[in-house]
């Protein structure tokens, strides 16, 4: 038996490809958010390059039409424009003022007769960070035992909004049934404050301090936390009226200061007027 050797013709194909696709993670529904495109088209021309949101095409980019750009606004987002070269394509959208993660994907084609496709996904999701920490509002910085507070914590506007709790000495504290979290009407772009209000009995034994803290919450994805605490110092009665008479004491020493002071000073403007 004779063996005839195999020739392997290897033919070898050049393919276009989806170099870089940029999609914030997180964007801001007070301005634009750019994503773009960038590709690689080999021996291949160029047909078209489209984005979507989702399931909806919102961009397409035909270079051999006129106008080569066509916009199309689905409900929820505003496209703004976009500029495209022949390796990339760039597209501003103004992002839903809700707290919606959507999947934008670009999707490159080819001329015929292979009218081939690349695609590529990312996930982006609106939220609009706090820019401030939150305000506790009614945290005196001396209270006796027996004393009912009633505080307030403000978070700062964000999308969505914060979330609250409040903590004493570390202790998460159950909101009763009318201290639930509080939101402002919606601000531009969506945005809301929050606030919640905790009532605070003093002990009637009760004596050092008290840390109160709370904490506005972010529900995204890592969540984002920003605090507020406060010292607040317990005096027992007896502390009280030691402080309430050092207070009485120093005040009659300060009285009677005044008066040394007074009557030096015209003592030594009458001697200087008799010199005269």
């Amino acid at each position: 038996m004779r063996f005839f050797p195999v020739l392997a013709l290897c033919v070898v194909t050049s393919a276009h490809k989806i170099t870089q696709l940029k999609v914030p993670l997180y964007a801001d529904p007070r301005r634009a958010a750019e994503l773009s495109c960038h590709f690689e088209m080999d021996d291949q021309k160029l047909h078209s390059v489209k984005w979507y949101r989702d399931t909806h095409e919102i961009f397409r980019y035909n270079p051999s039409q006129k106008p080569p750009i066509r916009l199309f606004n689905v409900t929820g987002i505003m496209v703004q424009g976009g500029v495209c070269q022949i390796d990339s394509c760039l597209v501003r959208v103004m992002p839903p003022p809700l707290a919606t993660r959507a999947a934008y994907t670009c999707e490159v084609s080819t001329e015929g007769p292979k009218f081939q496709i690349a695609r590529k996904t990312k996930h982006m999701t609106v939220v609009a960070m706090p820019e401030n920490d939150p305000v506790i509002i009614g945290a005196p910085k001396l209270v006796k035992p027996g004393e009912q507070l009633l505080l307030n914590c403000t978070s700062d506007y964000s999308l969505p909004p914060s979330d609250i709790n409040w903590y004493i000495d570390n202790e998460l504290q159950k909101p009763e049934v009318w201290q639930r979290t509080e939101l402002s009407a919606p601000e531009f772009g969506g945005l809301r404050a929050s606030w919640r209000v905790l009532r605070v009995a003093v002990p009637s034994a009760a004596s050092g301090a008290l840390r109160v803290r709370c904490e506005a919450t972010l529900m995204v994805e890592p969540p984002v936390v920003r605090d507020a605490a406060s010292i607040i110092t317990i005096h027992s009665l007896t502390q009280l009226s030691k402080y309430v008479s050092n207070l009485g004491v120093a005040s009659v020493c300060n009285k009677y200061l005044w008066i040394v002071l007074f009557v030096s000073n015209r003592l030594l403007v009458n001697n200087m007027t008799s010199r005269l």
